[in-house]
């Protein structure tokens, strides 16, 4: 997993319903080929929480420094 991809799934985990909080955790225990299958297949999810996560990521960069 990049690090694009574990910022996408804490946001998953913290802004995602019952089933988006699901597939956080079938991406973060995936292989390469699954979590592919993953971002290909729930794509829209993939990328609302794509977007939240650089905003995660963002702000824990400012809290860091």
């Amino acid at each position: 997993m990049n690090n694009r991809d574990y910022w996408t799934v804490k946001a998953m985990t913290k802004f995602g319903g019952s089933f988006v909080k699901a597939l956080a955790e079938c991406a973060r225990c995936a292989d390469p080929i699954n979590l592919h299958k993953i971002k290909t297949t729930w794509i829209e999810y993939w990328l609302i929480a794509e977007s939240q996560g650089r905003e995660i990521e963002k702000e824990n960069e400012k809290n860091d420094g």
